[in-house]
Order: structure tokens, then C-alpha cells, then sequence
């Protein structure tokens, strides 16, 4: 908030992700982040009075204030395509709400409404259109939202060490009530495994991750690479949905990043009703030692929200 000491996203999701285990044990999800939001904010004197959706064009979601008392409001783009975003837009609407609004009183209405301009209005991130604080705000609101509805140590022990897989992204996703990308973006950021995740649409990447063993490895996902004519995502007529249930084994000379080429086991899903694509690879452990120790400002991470958020 920006009346004190600035909270750190991560720990606040974790304080209230605690606080939800011990009343509703290890059957808290996926959380009930509209309950949650309602009930810590009810002993404010600013409370969250309306949570709801509708269409906002060009917008995910937005955190209000009411403009004739001290209350805030959250709507958030209901579009029926995108499942699971509705729940993570709210919830960072909600992080907003407990980690950067302004405090409101009743003289902040001593008018009779609300003199001063404090709106959030949470539009998909792309390179140079945010300033740096904006950035670091909408990627603060992010994390709280990751961490509050898909906790580490939960999504950790869902996967027990195993290979990502269509059977485990179907398991979290529902067991958090979050999209599809959400879930393989906060697997992405966790693993210790080199990974990478690439969305991707008429043949180019829009977005995409890799996970920090993979960056050091020379593995960088740039906005606009081209996927290569023997990805699997491309090497046939799919349709619509995951183009096998376990990683496929691929040869070298498919994927080239900047450490080269090697094998890989790939999983891939095409969305006709989405017009997008998402592949998911995977690499073994072992590298050849050389390292690339930062992350070229070309890598499309920041357009991370611009597909999945919420």
C-alpha cells in the first residue's frame, strides 16, 4: 500500500494461503478468492463491496474506488474463452488491494465524493508500454495472485518429482481453478529443471518462459522466433487439443536456442477456438558446462499476462 512499509507480494500471499489452511485444512481449493477478498477486507475502514465480471474491452480487470464512500470494487473480464482467468484476475485485483491502494477515509469524502484519481485499470503487459513502476506493480499483483492460489509447496507435492504431463497440467488446473498457461507459467518459474514454455500463433512465438536452469543453458524464448517446421505443433493436422498425453522425444536440429541444439521431449497443444499454441519442452539435466549468465532484453517474458493472465 502507499500509506507504509511496502509489502512484499510473495510473503502476503503466503500469510493468507496459511491462514486459509489453518481453517479449512488441505481442502482449501481451488480458493475461494472472492470469499477470502470480502473477509480480510471487512474490518477496513475501505473495504472490497462488489467483486464482479463483465465485458471490458482491451482491459482483464480493475480495482475502483466507490466515488461517493470509502469502499473499493473489483470487476474483472468474464470473456468465456479464457477459463480459469477470471479467478486470477481477481485475485490480482485483490493484491492490489492489500499491496499498493492508497487508504481511503471518510475525509478522503469530506466533499461528497472522491476528489482523487486512484483506479486500477490492468491492461495485458507489452514491452515499452508500461513505465518501470507500473511494470513492477502488475508484476507484484502477478506473484501475490500466483502464490495465493497456487501455493509452492502444494504444486510441488502434486507433481512429486514427476515429468510434466497432460494427466499432471489437467490435475492442477483444476485442482487451482486456474488457466491452462497460469498453471505451466508457475511450473515454469519453480522447477529446477531445464524447461521452457512457448506460445505461439500463424507460426511465430508471442510469449514465452524458460525456467532459470534453462537460461543458463542458452535456452531464451524471444517474441516473434519462428516455431520450426518440425515441431509437432506444426508437423500435421492436429485440430484441437494436446497432440499426445506424455512428451514426445524429439531429435536434435528441431529447437535451436543460443546454446545450440539438442534433444528434447516435447509436449504440445494447438487451440483452434483460442487460435494459439502452446509447447512445452523439455530438456535433460546435463549441459556442457557453458553457462549464459543473463536474460537477453529480446526474451518475451513481459507478454506473459498478455495470454494468461487470470
Amino acid at each position: 500500500m502507499t500509506d507504509g512499509k511496502r509489502k512484499s507480494p510473495q510473503k502476503e500471499a503466503n500469510r493468507l494461503s496459511n491462514l486459509l489452511r489453518q481453517v479449512l485444512g488441505e481442502d482449501r481449493f481451488p480458493v475461494d478468492v472472492e470469499a477470502l477478498a470480502r473477509e480480510v477486507s471487512r474490518n477496513n475502514e475501505d473495504p472490497i463491496g462488489k467483486i464482479g465480471g463483465g465485458e471490458l474491452p482491451g482491459v482483464e480487470g480493475m480495482l475502483r474506488p466507490h466515488r461517493r464512500r470509502p469502499e473499493w470494487h473489483i470487476v474483472y473480464n468474464d470473456d468465456p474463452r479464457y477459463r480459469g482467468r477470471g479467478r486470477f484476475t481477481i485475485a490480482h485485483e485483490f493484491g492490489h488491494y492489500q499491496l499498493h491502494r492508497p487508504l481511503l477515509s471518510s475525509k478522503d469524502y469530506a466533499t461528497g465524493s472522491l476528489m482523487r484519481d486512484c483506479d486500477f485499470q490492468c491492461k495485458p503487459l507489452r514491452p515499452g508500454a508500461w513505465q518501470e513502476a507500473e511494470r513492477q506493480r502488475e508484476e507484484e499483483a502477478d506473484t501475490f495472485a500466483s502464490y495465493l492460489l497456487m501455493p509452492l509447496d502444494d504444486y510441488r507435492a502434486q507433481l512429486n518429482g514427476d515429468e510434466m504431463s497432460v494427466g499432471l497440467l489437467n490435475h492442477v488446473t483444476h485442482r487451482y481453478g486456474v488457466s491452462l498457461i497460469a498453471a505451466c507459467r508457475k511450473w515454469i518459474d519453480f522447477t529446477e529443471n531445464r524447461a521452457a514454455m512457448i506460445v505461439a500463433r500463424d507460426g511465430f512465438a508471442k510469449w514465452g518462459r524458460a525456467s532459470k536452469s534453462a537460461l543458463k543453458s542458452g535456452i531464451f524464448v524471444r517474441s516473434g522466433m519462428p516455431i520450426p517446421d518440425n515441431a509437432l505443433v506444426t508437423n500435421g493436422d492436429w485440430g484441437s487439443g494436446f497432440v499426445s498425453e506424455t512428451p514426445v522425444q524429439r531429435p536434435d536440429g528441431i529447437w535451436n536456442f543460443s546454446g545450440g541444439s539438442e534433444p528434447v521431449r516435447e509436449l504440445a497443444m494447438v487451440s483452434e477456438f483460442l487460435d494459439m499454441s502452446l509447447t512445452i519442452l523439455q530438456f535433460d539435466d546435463a549441459i556442457d558446462g557453458r553457462e549464459f549468465d543473463t536474460e537477453p532484453v529480446a526474451d518475451c517474458v513481459d507478454q506473459f499476462m498478455s495470454g494468461s493472465r487470470r
